[in-house]
């Protein structure tokens, strides 16, 4: 028997006796008692006292909720989206896998839901941009495509830290083979581990199960995205999140093509259920992650650590990573902010955002021409200004997409037919592209000064 069956075959002995927490997005979310072990984990219980906003509860005071509860929701709704994939396409998917394989991809799903957050940092993305570079990191070099790299590290590849040391572990709540395969699902570089590829073939292998699956990780529709969006709606007290899991979820699929392998389909009837997720997720950003203010202070932030008020090192080891915590660096924030010289942890701590002077949204040429010709005037007139630029996709899918993640399924004289959900969906093509957005700011106490500047620009 495989070393991966084994491991399986004994983890299910401990999924007899399931545990249920409510959950305020969910209501109910339910693991077993192996799941519990990892859930306990101290690598896991970090995620309590890592926000999943950052700064933005400084915005929205509701916005204080942390990244473990997200790794849960997340790994609820993995479970739930290959539950009904199972029952949908079940014949589909047991002409080349027996029962045990799909209770295997099922665990390692769900454990990749969980833990594909586990190396996010304090203060979500500002701590990443000061991380080592990937070559410090005690990585697991067998894992990767590319073992050596001179890029920075990112908080994916200390997700992968972690859940390697979690295989290493005394208590050992998951085994070598089964942690990269977790890790397989979280990071696009790591490869699935050696009893994976005997049994089902490299990633593209048994029809292309592992593009499948880690597509419900990180995809167009993801566990990941299907959380949050809820999540961060709910408790920043905005509607702009909300979108129709339970709709999205039973109209899931998998159909089997010549040329593609396994693939997942939606029903054609659910198309509009996930438009309004694309949706969802594209006023979230403008509304709520890339808020003016809170980038803003962001920048404070990232000022401060950059000019040593804030010390922050972060360890290229499993151990010394998992002490960093949201609490200890808010600490260390308010012990700078005595200090009168550390004016960016002053203004954090006091509140103090600067003023917003100008956006510039997608790069349109007459906004770009104007902020230009402003940023020049503060120049001249000795008033300092500072911009964000703030880069993201509503989706990576394009109407020439050769090879669709996803397929939308339709029922045309009785009979099936497939169409990729890029070229299906008006609206995707529509909202296809970069948000793409620059902000203009100077200091509160320069805004007098800014405005004698300006007002000559609104003639």
């Amino acid at each position: 028997m495989d070393s991966w069956l084994i491991d399986w075959a004994i983890g299910s002995i401990f999924a007899k006796h399931m545990f249920e927490i409510r959950d305020p997005i969910h209501r109910t979310v339910s693991f077993s008692e192996r799941e519990k072990r990892v859930i306990d984990h101290p690598f896991v219980q970090r995620l309590r006292y890592v926000r999943q906003l950052g700064l933005t509860y400084l915005v929205y005071p509701g916005a204080t909720h942390d990244r473990f509860s997200h790794a849960l929701g997340a790994m609820h709704v993995a479970g739930r989206m290959w539950a009904r994939m199972c029952e949908t396409s079940g014949d589909i998917l047991r002409a080349h896998f027996g029962e045990d394989d799909l209770s295997y991809f099922r665990q390692v799903l769900r454990f990749a839901g969980l833990m594909h957050d586990l190396g996010h940092p304090p203060f979500s993305h500002v701590s990443e941009r000061f991380m080592p570079k990937f070559n410090d990191l005690a990585l697991p070099r067998d894992w990767f495509n590319e073992p050596e790299q001179e890029r920075q590290a990112t908080h994916e590849d200390y997700s992968i830290l972690l859940i390697a040391a979690l295989a290493d572990d005394a208590s050992a709540p998951l085994s070598r083979d089964e942690a990269q395969d977790v890790a397989a699902l979280v990071h696009h570089g790591v490869m699935p581990s050696l009893s994976w590829r005997k049994r089902f073939g490299e990633n593209e292998g048994s029809r292309g199960i592992h593009r499948l699956l880690r597509s419900l990780i990180s995809g167009e529709l993801d566990c990941d995205r299907m959380d949050y969006l809820l999540r961060d709606a709910y408790y920043t007290g905005v509607a702009y999140g909300t979108h129709d899991i339970d709709h999205l979820v039973s109209n899931l699929g998998v159909v089997e093509m010549s040329d593609k392998g396994l693939v997942r389909t939606i029903d054609s009837t659910a198309v509009r259920a996930f438009e309004d997720f694309l949706l969802a997720r594209y006023h979230m950003f403008l509304q709520v992650y890339l808020h003016k203010t809170t980038i803003a202070f962001d920048y404070f932030l990232e000022r401060a650590i950059e000019g040593g008020e804030l010390p922050l090192t972060v360890p290229g080891d499993a151990e010394g990573y998992s002490h960093l915590r949201d609490s200890t660096m808010v600490e260390r924030l308010f012990a700078a902010a005595e200090n009168p010289a550390n004016v960016w942890s002053r203004r954090l701590v006091n509140r103090v955002p600067p003023k917003l002077i100008l956006t510039s949204a997608n790069a349109k040429p007459e906004e770009k021409e104007l902020m230009t010709k402003v940023i020049a005037a503060f120049k001249e007139s000795g008033v300092w200004c500072f911009e964000v630029t703030s880069h993201q996709y509503l989706s990576k899918a394009t109407p020439l997409a050769s090879n669709s993640a996803m397929q939308v399924r339709r029922k045309i004289f009785g009979k099936h037919h497939y169409e990729p959900v890029e070229r299906y969906s008006s609206l995707l093509n529509k909202y296809n592209e970069a948000i793409d957005m620059t902000h203009l700011y100077v200091l509160r106490e320069d805004f007098a000064r800014a405005k004698e500047v300006v007002v000559k620009f609104d003639a």
